[in-house]
């Protein structure tokens, strides 16, 4: 098999002046655009244009989308369609797929994620045996972290900047119970590891702290989600902006030096909007979302300085922590790193005889798999970490040094 490129976009839309635009960004970036003011013309120009991706709309005169999508997928079974429209994804979202859309967008569509679904959608095969290539910005003798360039899985933008901590540059340490500090050694400069900690996807607002929750480059973007996760995540961009209040992010969230109120706003992106939602689909996405909520709590409190609040709001992590176990396929290494932060909030919060109960379920737990001696490394850390908290205690108003 070879990688196949068919960089030819067919739009469908009664709108001649969004046709405009859209063509017009398309060609801008190197597209062959053909557009099509309904159904039945966009039929007549797939006969000779044969484009790799068609953007149809649903509602159109003569032939709607949804006819017009039929046809396309029946005889022309190689391009790929993405249905969009300005009706709610709840009303024609389904019909769309059904249809046989690959992908529905919710209008209107801004730039980038014009340009990502283009790109992503344009490249028909990859090659048997290619080598996935992944980009690695320059970085100084005395840097600490990598910056890695991803693809988001979602909306296909192929700048998503992910920091990695270079292990050789910093000792990690969580005596404080509830996050990591990271003390930079000899010769390296030093970063805090928080303001980087979440990546957001500049285009659609992903956001993840887990870098295999990006693809490597944009030619090895199959999903690691569910159907339902990845057409969720795709048309709810308006949601997560409302979210934390934002109408233009830019690039602002790929700053290493990024604002505590723009740290904030990564964590509450992540928790609300990202890591395979809580649909089951993700192993972990409870204690991924319960991390989240509890640095935001971290960092609010770091602020604020409001006691109770703080506490609070650790309490409802807890819960999210405690959902994860009543999850009966949670891998091995989530069930000790739930644990871990259970205990660890507990202590926080002052409700040591629910952090005992916690440290006896997880000993019997052990007990019953015959004994932790085949545990992974992953696993064995957090058990390591659990036992230094538990001798040593957990201090959760240290982090008011964290900013």
């Amino acid at each position: 098999m070879t990688v196949k490129t068919n960089k030819r976009v067919l739009i469908m839309d009664d709108s001649l002046a969004l046709l405009k635009v859209m063509a017009q960004t398309l060609t801008q970036h190197g597209y062959e655009v053909e557009t099509a003011v309904n159904g039945a013309i966009g039929l007549q120009k797939m006969e000779t244009f044969h484009p790799g991706l068609a953007i149809i709309d649903i509602m159109m005169p003569e032939m709607d989308g949804y006819e017009a999508t039929r046809k396309i997928r029946g005889a022309y079974p190689e391009t790929s369609i993405v249905m969009f429209s300005a009706q709610p994804a709840a009303v024609v979202e389904k019909n769309a797929f059904s249809a046989g859309a690959d992908l529905f967008l919710q209008k209107p569509i801004r730039e980038p994620i014009l340009l990502g679904i283009a790109k992503k959608y344009t490249s028909v095969d990859i090659a048997e045996g290619e080598e996935e290539h992944e980009t690695v910005l320059h970085y100084e003798a005395d840097q600490p972290y990598t910056v890695h360039i991803r693809t988001c899985y979602f909306c296909g933008c192929d700048h998503v900047n992910f920091f990695v901590p270079r292990a050789e540059a910093y000792d990690e340490s969580w005596t404080n119970g509830l996050f990591p500090i990271y003390t930079p050694k000899e010769g390296f400069a030093k970063w805090d590891f928080v303001r980087t900690m979440v990546a957001v996807c500049p285009s659609c607002l992903f956001a993840s702290y887990d870098i295999n929750d990006f693809a490597v480059d944009p030619k090895h973007t199959s999903f690691p989600y569910s159907g339902d996760a990845k057409r969720i995540l795709s048309r709810g961009i308006a949601t997560r902006k409302k979210m934390i209040g934002i109408e233009n992010t830019e690039t602002v969230f790929s700053n290493p030096n990024r604002t505590v109120q723009r740290v904030m706003e990564s964590f509450q992106l992540a928790e609300k909007g990202g890591n395979g939602l809580v649909i089951g689909d993700k192993d972990g996405v409870y204690c991924d979302i319960g991390c989240y909520t509890t640095l935001h709590a971290v960092l609010r409190y770091a602020i604020s300085l409001d006691k109770i609040e703080y506490q609070n709001n650790l309490r409802e992590s807890i819960e999210l922590f405690s959902n994860q176990l009543k999850i009966h396929n949670t891998s091995r290494v989530t069930r000790a790193k739930t644990y871990y932060f259970l205990i660890a909030l507990n202590m926080a919060t002052g409700a040591s005889i629910r952090a005992n109960e916690m440290k006896q379920d997880l000993e019997n737990f052990y007990r019953k798999i015959g004994g932790s001696d085949d545990a992974s490394y992953e696993e064995r850390l957090w058990n390591e970490r659990l036992l230094y908290i538990w001798k040593e205690g957990v201090n959760p108003d240290v982090i008011r040094e964290l900013w």
